[in-house]
């Protein structure tokens, strides 16, 4: 990557930041321009610096870039990112694995980030076409795209499930709250409940109320 790569991506970052239908709708401090290289690029940084940039290596293989402009700028070595950490940016850089791809799938779909699960769609979209226009071996596995669906609808169905057994249990809970409050005897609630006595005595004791 050179010096005009650069220039050019932070061009079309102000373009982005002008392509707004409010007047400053996007403010300039909200934006950060990320670029990632899988290797160290020696010349370009020591173009940058030349240029009047500060660039220093916060953490390893995440650069910051300060001066001359006025929005976030950071430079992504992933082959300098620690193993096991950032899985998403080393997606970002040429050269990943299928079995790197698959894993991160896997990975965001299980997150309880909502975020990293919403991200993981562009993220892994990004990667296969970087990937597939170099010719590697994304190029002609055409099964790639179904195993990433697969990956996150059974995720998803999963979680649905979960938030449907959640809805029967708060809804079991709430139908024993009312016959608590209602005195009515233990043995009756729990035959129409379906909850076990244990759970009732402790809902018994959240809600203040004797059990019969």
């Amino acid at each position: 990557m050179s010096i005009d790569d650069f220039y050019k991506a932070v061009a079309y970052t102000l373009i982005y930041k002008g392509y707004n239908r409010k007047v400053d709708e996007l403010p300039i401090e909200n934006i950060t321009l990320t670029i990632v290289r899988h290797s160290y690029p020696r010349e370009l940084i020591k173009a940058l610096r030349r240029s009047g940039f500060v660039v220093k290596e916060e953490y390893p293989g995440i650069f910051y870039i300060d001066g001359k402009v006025n929005f976030g700028l950071q430079l992504i070595v992933s082959s300098r990112l620690p193993n096991g950490e950032y899985e998403g940016l080393r997606l970002l850089a040429k050269g990943c694995t299928r079995d790197a791809v698959i894993h991160y799938a896997k990975e965001a779909a299980a997150s309880g980030d909502e975020n990293v699960k919403t991200n993981a769609g562009t993220v892994i979209g990004i990667c296969l076409d970087i990937n597939r226009s170099l010719g590697s071996q994304f190029k002609e596995d055409s099964s790639m795209n179904d195993v990433i669906r697969d990956i996150f609808k059974k995720a998803f169905d999963e979680a649905k499930q979960e938030g449907i057994q959640e809805g029967v249990h708060e809804e079991k809970e709430r139908v024993a709250a009312d016959m608590l409050k209602k005195k009515l005897p233990l043995q009756l609630i729990e035959e129409i409940s379906k909850l076990s006595e244990d759970t009732i005595r402790s809902l018994a004791k959240s809600l203040g109320v004797a059990v019969m």
